[in-house]
């Protein structure tokens, strides 16, 4: 299996896909640390190698049990879906929530890249999100639990 990303000689080999569940937090920029709060990420999300570069090759969903936004719906779930590039290991995504009750402008875009000897040996994405609707952006981290 060929070695992809970082070249160095404990390199991983890049399997066919990563898949589970990537634990982590999207933090805002300083400057909207007051109004803006730290989310949790618990994403259910695929990476998969071996794709055509104009098909989806990052897919998967997720959800907000503690949403204070919306009177009488304290969940929201959204879908992750976007590009993996397993030659340079970036990782492009959008997030967009799946209900009637919040704009359809509203989607978080994250760039990132992935190190497959992250944390403790287990992959990782590091990154930037941005919500243009409202204007913020940050930094996020997760990854990929056993």
């Amino acid at each position: 299996m060929p070695k992809k990303g970082k070249e160095s000689e404990d390199a991983v080999a890049l399997p066919p896909h990563l898949s589970g569940l990537w634990i982590g937090e999207s933090v805002p920029h300083q400057d909207f640390a007051g109004d803006t709060p730290v989310n949790p990420i618990k994403w259910s999300m695929t990476l998969l190698r071996d794709t055509h570069p104009m098909e989806v090759s990052l897919f998967g969903a997720g959800f907000f049990d503690d949403c204070g936004d919306i009177p009488g719906q304290p969940v929201i779930f959204y879908t992750l879906r976007g590009k993996f590039d397993p030659e340079n290991m970036d990782v492009v995504m959008e997030k967009v929530y799946e209900t009637s009750l919040i704009s359809e402008d509203l989607r978080i875009r994250y760039k990132g890249k992935l190190d497959l000897n992250g944390t403790e040996g287990r992959p990782v994405i590091t990154g930037t999100w941005d919500n243009s609707m409202e204007g913020t952006h940050g930094n996020f981290a997760c990854r990929l639990e056993e």
